[in-house]
């Protein structure tokens, strides 16, 4: 556990959980709790005798989120004197067309004069907002709710972030589709990219009702003065929504286009065997009833039916290419 607290002098460093608690006594000073890793039955035991929150919220907070399943999702819920939010903040590789995302959920208590942050993995954009909220006073004298609202913009920043590498991807990706030796690489990039689109979805799109309903006038917690800077975490969503719906419609449409090049590539190449196996049917022929249909193979009597047959072959396969080359196989070459 890690401790801030914002008074008169400033921000600064708690060392235990009882000088918070002292700090917590005074409803000027804005207090920052945050605790890394699965809560047991000690951190539980702590939150509810210090905040008296909500079993069910607790219960939702320290849920191992080693799986799909296990992970809340982004939701915002009302209490008497505090509000329980739990948001994914998301972390992405990029490496040869694969775009991985990895969700991390966090966990917020906010009061009047506290925040409670819980999270069991490392999150880059929390740890920002903790140095930033040490080198200017400012981020936290405004109140919880706008405490509340730097969090809920680094997660949100940092979403756009992913979008941009998964735009360049998407370039990449255009560029390679309409080659039909892309084979099944193209596939399996299209659909993995489109299954991490549906990921990001699901951890983006709830968030956005979630601030909805912050910037709602009755809602608690949340001054006047906050709402606007929701209202633009909120506006980020909505394009960051509207990015997402637009990509995987272009990345419906690059499958398309792959399908219909390999299909087309298909055809050509069936085509030209077709070529070369009509140029052979009478050759088959000619060899097949010579040395099929006779006990006695007649060129063993007289060489002229070997050269014979040979010629008339060969005039035949000059024919048919000079026949086939100016005619309807022209136009599939």
């Amino acid at each position: 556990m890690r401790a801030l607290a914002c008074a008169a002098g400033g921000v600064m460093a708690l060392a235990s959980l009882e000088e918070a608690r002292k700090h917590l006594a005074d409803k000027d000073t804005l207090v920052w709790l945050d605790f890394e890793g699965v809560l047991g039955e000690a951190g539980l035991e702590m939150l509810r005798a210090t905040f008296d929150f909500h079993d069910l919220a607790l219960e939702d907070a320290a849920k191992p989120t080693d799986g799909e399943a296990s992970r809340q999702r982004p939701k915002i819920e009302e209490y008497d004197d505090y509000f329980f939010l739990v948001m994914q903040a998301l972390s992405s590789q990029i490496e040869d067309n694969l775009v991985r995302l990895s969700k991390h959920e966090i966990d917020l208590f906010a009061g009047a004069n506290y925040v409670v942050t819980v999270h069991q993995d490392d999150i880059p954009e929390l740890d920002a907002v903790w140095r930033d909220a040490q080198k200017r006073p400012g981020l936290m004298s405004c109140g919880s709710d706008r405490l509340v609202y730097h969090l809920v913009d680094a997660v949100v920043d940092h979403y756009l972030e992913i979008v941009d590498g998964i735009e360049d991807v998407l370039d990449e990706l255009g560029d390679t589709v309409i080659d039909p030796r892309y084979g099944r690489d193209a596939v399996r990039d299209i659909f993995t990219l489109k299954r991490e689109l549906i990921n990001f979805r699901r951890a983006a799109a709830p968030l956005r009702d979630v601030i909805n309903q912050m910037t709602t006038r009755n809602f608690p917690f949340v001054n006047g003065d906050t709402q606007p800077y929701l209202r633009d975490v909120y506006d980020h969503l909505i394009r960051l929504s509207d990015m997402l719906d637009t990509y995987r419609d272009i990345l419906t449409g690059a499958l398309d286009v792959h399908l219909s090049a390999v299909s087309n590539s298909l055809n050509l190449v069936m085509k030209r065997l077709t070529v070369v196996a009509t140029i052979f049917m009478p050759l088959g022929f000619i060899t097949g009833f010579w040395g099929m249909n006779f006990t006695d193979f007649m060129p063993l009597e007289n060489s002229i039916w070997w050269w014979g047959s040979i010629m008339v072959m060969f005039l035949l396969t000059i024919g048919m290419v000079i026949y086939l080359s100016y005619s309807w196989v022209r136009k599939w070459m």
